[in-house]
């Protein structure tokens, strides 16, 4: 068979053609296979420095205790610029609509840890709580029972570290800040020794000034057999509160716990 010079060069032509073509097709499904591996590779690294995730969408099994009572209510609620949120109402007549977290973790001596979330207060600006947070003791041969706590006290917001026989040293105080939100980090080290322990604080994103004039205070921050962290609404039985918690998190960083 004759094959004209024509002939010769379109056959060429398509091979080359064809060829490219597959080597541009393997080339996307390469990168296609580098960026899936670098997103699961992302995920795995955050989810190994999360060490518990309170998502509202998660459930009400993250926590270990609902401690509601008389008529206190925790619902998962849609907020329309974070989507589900943790809403804790606090009626008149009660004294507690807490959650005792976190499900699935445990703070042990020597943990670096930093808790994470954003708040939102709905409440008389000038009434005081005995906690918001707490950084609560649980077991036997418990001498500070809440080495941390954030609470109102009379139109402040203040952040106090509670050493053995319950001496409270407050380390932070900004005007309250009602029906807006705001940010908190908490970096722990834990350690029943008070050289070792110590507590920064971030506040809107910004690491604040302690007592002492320092970033980081020194205390024994792990008490009788363990600590767990609390969230809610703790004290003020004559008063109706409700506090909107979104983005719970403890992690190994900053980046990974801040909302």
């Amino acid at each position: 068979m004759k094959i004209t010079t024509m002939s010769r060069w379109l056959v060429t032509s398509s091979l080359f053609v064809t060829f490219i073509s597959c080597g541009k097709d393997m080339q996307e499904k390469k990168m296609d296979t580098a960026v899936a591996t670098g997103n699961t590779a992302t995920v795995t690294m955050l989810a190994s420095n999360v060490l518990w995730d309170g998502d509202a969408n998660l459930g009400t099994g993250v926590f270990k205790i609902l401690n509601l009572e008389d008529g206190a209510v925790l619902d998962a609620v849609n907020n329309t610029t974070y989507g589900k949120i943790w809403r804790f109402y606090k009626p008149v007549g009660s004294n507690r609509s807490e959650v005792h977290a976190a499900q699935g973790f445990q703070a042990a001596e020597g943990d670096d840890i930093y808790l994470g979330w954003r708040s939102q207060l709905s409440m008389p600006s000038t009434v005081t709580t005995n906690a918001f947070f707490q950084w609560k003791a649980y077991g036997s041969n418990m001498t500070q029972n809440f080495p941390i706590v954030i609470k109102a006290v009379s139109g402040n917001l203040k952040l106090f570290h509670f050493a053995p026989g319950q001496i409270g040293t407050e380390l932070w105080s900004t005007p309250l800040s009602v029906n807006s939100w705001n940010r908190f980090v908490v970096r722990i080290k834990v350690s029943r020794t008070a050289s070792v322990g110590f507590i920064e604080f971030w506040y809107n994103g910004v690491q604040q000034t302690l007592t002492g004039g320092s970033q980081r205070y020194y205390g024994r921050t792990l008490d009788a057999d363990y600590c767990d962290p609390k969230w809610g609404v703790y004290g003020a039985s004559t008063t109706e509160i409700y506090n909107r918690i979104h983005a719970l998190k403890i992690a190994t960083t900053y980046a990974d716990a801040a909302p």
